[in-house]
């Protein structure tokens, strides 16, 4: 059953025995907004209640939106995985990392040398802009591990205008007909947009000549 928002009339009030058994009783087999809602409560105070109740364990019920988006910061941020079951009261280890794994987000507590890598080489020219190239890294996570590496963003003023070396220029032209994407990968030093840029000039050189 859908139900639209509403405000918790009961929230932070004391609960009551009736209140108790009936999530007691449903917690698990209706949706935990629709138990929210009859109650008078938010999504999250269900949860703990059940979870203190020791019925959270039944089923596993579905994802809220207001849950996804702070699995989708936290988890991406790095923060570890007692903070995150804090802010996901009734949500178990394995729920989280199993959802964590449905939705694509890399933990960012797990770089590896690569992301690393790419990270040092581009973080002090682009600075949050190279989460495009990271795939599952939010802008914070990635603010984060540059300070924990010693990186500074110095601007992207002087990137912006750079002028594209010859050499570059003959990268690009060889595998021009590569999607933009995989040319990207090519130039570390390069914002996406960049490269696109730098592409088309090359193919209306191209075309003119």
């Amino acid at each position: 059953m859908s139900r639209t928002p509403h405000r918790a009339r009961n929230h932070r009030s004391a609960w009551t025995a009736k209140e108790l058994h009936y999530v007691e009783m449903h917690y698990g087999t209706l949706p935990t907004a629709d138990i929210a809602y009859r109650l008078g409560r938010t999504p999250a105070a269900i949860r703990l209640a059940a979870a203190k109740l020791g019925c959270n364990h039944r089923q596993n019920p579905e994802w809220s939106a207001e849950e996804l988006a702070i699995l989708q910061t936290h988890y991406a941020d790095g923060a570890g995985i007692t903070r995150i079951q804090l802010l996901l009261p009734g949500r178990t280890r394995k729920t989280i990392f199993e959802m964590a794994r449905k939705m694509g987000v890399a933990s960012g507590r797990g770089w590896n040398a690569a992301e690393q890598q790419l990270l040092q080489q581009c973080y002090p020219i682009q600075g949050t802009a190279v989460a495009e190239k990271l795939p599952g890294r939010t802008p914070e996570a990635i603010r984060l591990k540059a300070a924990s590496l010693g990186l500074k963003y110095c601007g992207n003023s002087r990137s912006s205008s750079r002028r594209w070396r010859q050499e570059e220029l003959t990268l690009l032209a060889r595998n021009l007909a590569l999607p933009l994407e995989a040319l990207v990968q090519l130039f570390p030093g390069r914002s996406r947009a960049s490269v696109r840029r730098a592409r088309e000039r090359l193919r209306k050189k191209s075309t003119a000549s």
